[in-house]
């Protein structure tokens, strides 16, 4: 495309040439128009060819060198998948209040990511193209400590803290935040008490597993006291599973009308609501 505009344009400058040297020739009538095959028309059409023979060549290079760096400039290509600046910050605070537990006491800080490199490539960590964290993945990482920082990504739909050895309850957290959260996953990671009211305020929730949070005590058992035949009693903790009896489970479940899955494996449940009645 460069070179035949440049070349359509030494053309007109050919014709502007004759205009020039003979005036508006083309109101003349062809018996007027001078002949276009003098010596001197000659020598100027010999001149203009070298011309257009040494700059054409360099003009078409250039333009061939130039596509490349503005394709490279493009700026969607540039940003996309980039992580934003408050979804970084809030990761770098999650990496910073997370430590190693896997005697369900402190053994070393966490070393999840590499802290270098752009967080929506880190491990476990799902972005979209603008730069928002959709998804967090730290399952069975042995991983305790506090990950109040994660409700700070709004933008989460899947969260997923299976196999850990958290050892708290869930009152502290404020899962009212996730307000696109369809998939939560907290199963075998050592809660205990009452499950909070506000997991039923995440209306898109399509799949829910606090499962199975007695396991810990078995490895804690296992951990702590390896005797086969010890039978000491656990710490007071251990001793409370996860229970859902204010909010009820009917009241867990009320507004979950996207919920296709829902594991409560030795959850206690309230006994004034029966599953079966619902």
């Amino acid at each position: 495309m460069l070179y035949s505009i440049h070349f359509n344009g030494n053309l007109r400058l050919v014709e502007a040439l004759f205009v020039y040297k003979y005036g508006a020739w083309k109101s003349q009538t062809p018996q007027s128009i001078p002949p276009i095959i003098s010596c001197e028309s000659k020598q100027n059409m010999k001149t203009l060819h070298i011309l257009i023979s040494l700059f054409l060549p360099s003009l078409f290079l250039l333009s061939c060198s130039l596509s490349p760096v503005l394709s490279l400039s493009s700026p969607h290509t540039h940003l996309q998948n980039q992580c934003l600046d408050d979804q970084k910050f809030a990761l770098l605070q999650l990496h910073n209040d997370l430590y190693y537990a896997p005697n369900f006491t402190f053994s070393s800080k966490a070393k999840l990511w590499d802290l270098n490199i752009d967080c929506c490539t880190w491990k476990g960590i799902t972005c979209v193209a603008l730069g928002h964290v959709i998804g967090v993945d730290l399952s069975y990482k042995n991983l305790s400590g506090s990950f109040n920082s994660i409700f700070n990504l709004h933008h989460l739909q899947r969260l997923n803290l299976a196999g850990n050895n958290f050892n708290t309850t869930l009152f502290q957290y404020e899962f009212d935040k996730l307000s696109n959260l369809t998939h939560l996953n907290l199963s075998n990671s050592c809660f205990y008490g009452q499950i909070p009211v506000e997991i039923s305020y995440l209306t898109r929730l399509v799949s829910i597993d606090l499962s199975n949070q007695d396991s810990c005590y078995w490895r804690y058992q296992e951990i702590i006291y390896p005797c086969y035949h010890c039978y000491d009693p656990l710490p007071s903790e251990f001793q409370q599973p996860l229970k859902l009896r204010n909010p009820d489970f009917k009241t867990l479940i009320k507004n979950l009308s996207h919920l296709k899955e829902l594991y409560l494996d030795s959850v206690n449940i309230s006994t004034q609501t029966s599953i079966y009645n619902l």
